[in-house]
């Protein structure tokens, strides 16, 4: 018999995080226009069309991330995390875990960025927000930090504790 979930959620960008991303694609589709329009009109050269396949990947870059989610699973005996759709993943046995609490972070600040950052043994998985759970376990005699920005602490919380 498998273990019950006490706690599963897929955390989705922030509002924060969704409006800068609405904008920078409002910027990118701009340039797109005003570079297909300049080039057909005939006033500049058409060597300013090539900016157009650039500004599209980013276009596409964009979309990708705007359907990024960390998927956050507590059972039984297991503590994991995922950056879907990516491969990366951090699993912690429940009985490993020491410490778990809420903390304020930043992560472009403290981290470099948003999706998964390490800095030594301490491991975030944000995609935007500030408020994270953060558990503190050992592993292979080494401490460690795992931490995830969630809007809903509390029950993450509370699940680790149970």
């Amino acid at each position: 018999m498998g273990s019950r979930a006490t706690f599963e959620h897929a955390q989705r960008l922030s509002e924060r995080m969704r409006r800068f991303m609405v904008s920078l694609a409002a910027a990118v589709v701009a340039v797109i226009l005003t570079a297909v329009l300049l080039a057909d009109s005939g006033s500049i050269e058409s060597g300013l069309i090539g900016v157009v396949p650039g500004a599209l990947v980013v276009l596409l870059v964009l979309a990708l991330w705007s359907r990024v989610a960390v998927r956050i699973h507590v059972d039984d005996g297991l503590y994991s995390l995922q950056l879907w759709p990516f491969p990366f993943r951090s699993r912690v046995p429940r009985e490993a875990i020491t410490l778990a609490y809420v903390r304020d972070v930043r992560p472009f600040r403290q981290y470099g960025g948003w999706g998964v950052r390490t800095r030594r043994r301490d491991v975030l998985y944000s995609v935007g927000g500030t408020s994270a759970v953060t558990v503190e376990f050992h592993r292979k005699g080494k401490a460690r930090k795992l931490s995830v920005t969630t809007d809903r602490t509390d029950e993450l919380l509370a699940a680790l504790s149970a």
